[in-house]
């Protein structure tokens, strides 16, 4: 680790340059050669790689007016980023690149039409059990969705990660889950229930399990999410 000498006009150094990364111990400045690697991901983040691409080159090809139309729908689609308030709201491109993500996640892959982005009804998600299994846990869960009377229109998915009790999770570890099973228990004029199972990767075989789960639905007819 070469030391870094000050000059007359440099006095000291921080962050990179190039492929040089200038670092501080002891007080004293060091730098050294960022090692350079090629990142292949694995098979699914390379598909949802492939699926962006693809909506990038859909929107490119849409007619302008048909891309003011998504800019005129996104003005009242608030930012999914903060601050959360009413004064900050997507680009009609990230409302098109969103429904186009959404209807790949149901297996529909199309170009969207522009369309108002609904009231999403509120939904809660319970985890009743984690059943442990080789190289495999099955998480039963109960889904209640309140303030609609179409429940079939929203579809669930999640990132979950497993992790021993009492540790903590990366976030960039989890992985984006769909349901294996799906079964209506209670169905009333506003608020229903559903009986959830999703199959999930376990690293290790024990009864410990703690899940970390981050839920949003889609929805069927527009293919927009909401917020996690």
């Amino acid at each position: 680790m070469p030391k870094f000498h000050p000059t007359p006009i440099i006095q000291d150094c921080w962050s990179s340059i190039g492929t040089i990364t200038f670092f501080h111990r002891d007080g004293k400045c060091y730098y050294k050669r960022k090692p350079y690697t090629v990142f292949r991901g694995t098979a699914a983040q390379l598909d949802q790689a492939q699926v962006h691409h693809r909506a990038i080159l859909a929107w490119q090809h849409l007619p302008h007016s048909v891309q003011l139309q998504w800019n005129h729908y996104a003005r009242s689609v608030p930012s999914h980023r903060p601050p959360y308030d009413n004064n900050h709201h997507i680009s009609g491109y990230n409302l098109f690149v969103s429904a186009y993500h959404g209807f790949a996640q149901l297996g529909r892959e199309h170009v969207p039409e522009p369309q108002p982005f609904p009231e999403f009804p509120s939904a809660a998600l319970e985890l009743l059990q984690i059943i442990p299994g080789t190289g495999i846990a099955t998480l039963r869960c109960r889904l209640t969705l309140a303030d609609t009377v179409h429940p079939e229109r929203w579809y669930l998915t999640a990132k979950i990660l497993l992790t021993a009790p009492g540790v903590g999770f990366n976030p960039g570890l989890m992985r984006t889950y769909t349901p294996t099973s799906v079964t209506p228990v209670t169905i009333g004029p506003t608020t229903s229930t559903r009986a959830v199972t999703f199959t999930v990767t376990a690293h290790s075989n024990t009864n410990g399990y703690q899940a970390h789960i981050r839920y949003r639905l889609i929805d069927k007819v527009t293919g927009y999410r909401n917020n996690w």
